[in-house]
């Protein structure tokens, strides 16, 4: 073995691993995209008058700032002018809200996504290696676009107040996935208190359930329902592990590196020129049959006209060449 074959010989320090995200691409650019989001929220706001109304009477020319309402009309954000779940909005042509609304926090509440985060790239990263990256990134697409269907099912019922936003149902829907597979896995609740996967998930859905109860008994009201959107994610992850769904159609169509290899092999095929022989006919099958016919018989055996066919194929080939 040579010298520089040697560990302590080596310029370069040995990997000791993937580089951050490196093996959960899906997971890391969840975390950019939202994070990224989160800072142009803060970044490209406007003054706005103080509001109290509820979005459900809005018009399609009224703009509705979610945070500035809660909290008595401050600064807007363009960005929560068009990312946040409204259900009228979406009945008006915006669906992509569907979907959008788990990448957009309250700017005001930086804990709030930092918990989101933290928590996601946790069970996101165990996650993703066991299913791959494309099956991980529809469930979590799938995962919001079933929250925002309920939720809008509730608005277009009842006047809501404010708009949903937040990654809590795909959170909470990465939890009970990672629950059915590690159940006694203890984590740190809040960074402190341990606490077993299994029992964390039931204190949710108990907390959930609850206030459907107290709804349900008047003691609530049902457009607080219509917000449990972590009890929504909680069964769509029960659901998607009792029926095996499979989703990685979905990441596929996120798969940026996928439709650039595509485009790359389109413009490829387009710049090649194929190789199109010209077709032989018959002429060939009745050289081979001559061939045949030498190989048992001998060339003495050939009549004038399989020689002046032989002699064509002959003429011919020397043309190609």
């Amino acid at each position: 073995m040579g010298a520089t074959n040697r560990d302590y010989m080596r310029d370069e320090p040995q990997s000791r691993g993937p580089a951050w995200g490196e093996d959960v691409p899906a997971t890391k650019w969840l975390i950019i995209v939202t994070v990224g989001l989160f800072i142009l929220q803060s970044i490209f706001t406007y003054p706005v008058g103080s509001s109290s109304r509820s979005f459900a009477t809005a018009t399609p020319s009224q703009v509705i700032q979610p945070v500035v309402m809660r909290l008595g009309g401050m600064v807007g954000s363009y960005l929560e002018d068009w990312l946040p779940l409204n259900p009228h909005q979406v009945l008006q042509g915006q669906i992509w809200r569907l979907v959008t609304f788990v990448f957009c926090h309250d700017r005001f509440s930086a804990w709030n996504l930092a918990f989101n985060m933290v928590a996601l790239w946790y069970l996101g990263s165990t996650l993703e290696r066991m299913y791959g990256s494309a099956e991980f990134l529809g469930f979590y697409l799938c995962a919001a676009l079933a929250c925002g269907l309920i939720f809008t099912g509730f608005g277009l019922i009842m006047d809501l107040p404010f708009p949903l936003l937040g990654a809590e149902p795909c959170v909470l829907a990465l939890l009970t996935l990672y629950a059915t597979h590690f159940p006694r896995q203890e984590i740190l609740f809040c960074w402190v208190i341990p606490i077993q996967i299994r029992i964390l998930l039931m204190i949710y859905a108990a907390m959930n359930f609850y206030q459907i109860m107290q709804a349900y008994s008047g003691q609530g009201t049902w457009v607080q329902v219509a917000y449990l959107s972590q009890l929504w994610g909680i069964g769509f992850g029960y659901l998607y592990r009792q029926q095996k769904w499979q989703l990685a159609w979905l990441g596929n169509l996120c798969d940026v590196r996928r439709w650039r290899k595509s485009l790359r092999r389109a413009g490829t095929a387009r710049n090649l020129k194929v190789f199109r022989p010209e077709s032989t006919g018959p002429l060939d099958e009745q050289v081979d049959a001559i061939l045949a016919k030498i190989h048992d018989s001998g060339s003495e055996s050939l009549t004038d006209r399989e020689r002046s066919i032989l002699q064509k194929a002959s003429e011919r080939a020397k043309k190609r060449q």
